[in-house]
């Protein structure tokens, strides 16, 4: 259907812009779906849009609410690591620095005496005893730098892993509910005790520190179909649902 590819796309756009918002926009989208309704396939009685978006309005809004929280999980989490991260550093840092001041002091002391011989050898002993320290906060300070890098990057690529996976769990699930309404609004309310089941999405368990839980209203996976208690576009209603244009028993 035209109208619910639509509201699919701009649900998708939503979920890239990480709004805290979203549910003000998920209703916005609403909005547009009701207004568009003249191009369903059949008329909606306002008693059966009444008890249709009574029953899948909170399942969207409990999407959206669960997509706000899984997504700011992944980017706290990240934020933390990286805080971690460049706190080590720091320390690093700290050390470095407090060693090219020793070496530095050893020729600050060569500047104290009067006599030009002894200053030349004060300085020719200092810098052959300093020989290897410096080579030592070389090489350390250069893998420090490495590793800080390297590991900025692995958590920016799981907190992206994280993100993108709460983002397509909401688009998912936000398409699966829509689904439903819409099978709602063609074919009547569904039955108490065939209505669909909703459960947690949670994202693809990661042994990387920034994974994290995402998603929401959870439906079966893509390849999966939904259970529903209202039939297939183009084939008749069964007897458990109420006809288009008339209340739910």
């Amino acid at each position: 259907m035209k109208v619910l590819c639509s509201v699919l796309i701009l649900a998708s756009v939503l979920a890239a812009q990480a709004m805290p918002n979203v549910q003000l926009q998920l209703q916005s989208a609403l909005d547009k779906y009701l207004v568009h309704a003249r191009d369903l396939d059949t008329v909606i009685t306002p008693d059966v849009t009444s008890q249709c978006f009574s029953l899948y309005l909170p399942m969207l809004n409990e999407v959206a609410a669960t997509f706000s929280s899984s997504y700011q999980d992944c980017i706290s989490t990240a934020n933390a690591q990286i805080a971690n991260l460049t706190a080590e550093a720091t320390t690093q840092q700290k050390e470095y620095q407090q060693e090219v001041s020793t070496l530095c002091g050893a020729f600050a002391t060569c500047d104290k005496g009067n006599d030009t011989t002894t200053f030349f050898n004060c300085y020719a002993s200092a810098a052959e005893g300093d020989v290897s320290t410096i080579y030592d906060i070389a090489t350390n300070a250069a893998s420090s730098a490495s590793s800080l890098s390297m590991g900025i990057k692995a958590v920016q690529d799981t907190e992206y892993q994280c993100t993108n996976t709460t983002e397509s769990n909401y688009v998912r699930d936000t398409a699966a509910t829509y689904d439903l309404l819409d099978n709602c609004l063609k074919y009547g309310v569904p039955t108490t005790s065939s209505a669909a089941t909703v459960a947690p999405t949670l994202a693809p368990s990661s042994s990387s520190p920034a994974a994290s839980t995402s998603g929401a209203v959870s439906t079966p996976g893509a390849s999966t179909p939904v259970a529903v208690t209202t039939p297939r576009p183009g084939t008749p209603a069964p007897v458990t649902s109420a006809s288009a244009g008339t209340p739910a028993s």
